[in-house]
């Protein structure tokens, strides 16, 4: 026979599980099944709990007796708690030293005892409060980053369109013209037009005026865009 095997009272790595969630093992019905909801009730921690039961159950129903009231200040009891911690154990070393063999150490230890447990009990009932200022905090945190994130970019694109402003501004009229082959774009020569053709002579001159307006702001986008390329 051979050696027995040994079973890890701890659950498999999850690695063992991504293997068994293939895509083909999910499109033939292959993969795991995910375990069923829990209905009754479940162990933990080697305690039994129902499903229904509150995240924080009263002290009651664990069978512990209340030391302070229904309605309470948090604050001003776990200060009373803290203080009677300390009394008690003043007492206890009291105890210890003059009869260790007393009945009355027992009793110390149990009061000791409950007064730690019910601390235990209104610091958890903190955590609801602890996980919605947690989940604020964090909020705020990604606001901020996105605002100052925000703020870079728009400094940024600020600087770039002052940057192409500049560079506008400081382009001369009297610019060469890019040749074809060279990276710009080809001139495109127009033939002269006749008078007659044009519709008379003051008809010529307004559109010559408007083909050397045109011909300057095409230099300039022409330059420009050779700029921006240059650049990038």
């Amino acid at each position: 026979m051979g050696e027995p095997q040994q079973v890890s009272a701890l659950p498999p790595p999850p690695m063992q599980y991504i293997k068994e969630y293939t895509d083909e093992n999910v499109r033939k019905a292959l993969a795991p099944k995910p375990p069923p909801p829990i209905k009754d009730t479940y162990m933990m921690f080697g305690n039994q709990f129902q499903c229904d039961d509150l995240i924080i159950r009263p002290l009651e129903s664990q069978g512990i007796e209340r030391l302070h009231p229904v309605q309470f200040d948090h604050k001003k009891e776990l200060k009373k708690l803290n203080m009677s911690i300390l009394v008690n154990f003043l007492d206890l070393l009291d105890i210890l030293i003059k009869s260790p063999g007393s009945i009355k150490r027992e009793e110390k230890l149990e009061d000791l005892k409950l007064l730690f447990v019910h601390m235990h009990h209104l610091i958890n009932e903190y955590r609801p409060h602890q996980a919605r200022e947690t989940l604020r905090v964090m909020m705020e945190v990604q606001k901020r980053q996105r605002l100052e994130t925000a703020e870079r970019f728009q400094k940024h694109l600020d600087r770039v369109v002052e940057v192409i402003q500049g560079c506008l501004a400081s382009l001369p009229d009297d610019l060469p013209q890019p040749e074809a082959g060279t990276g710009g774009h080809p001139r495109l020569k127009s033939e002269p037009m006749d008078v007659d053709e044009a519709g008379g002579g003051c008809m010529v001159g307004q559109a010559d005026k408007e083909k050397d307006k045109r011909d300057k702001t095409w230099d300039k986008d022409a330059a420009m865009c050779s700029i921006i390329d240059e650049m990038t």
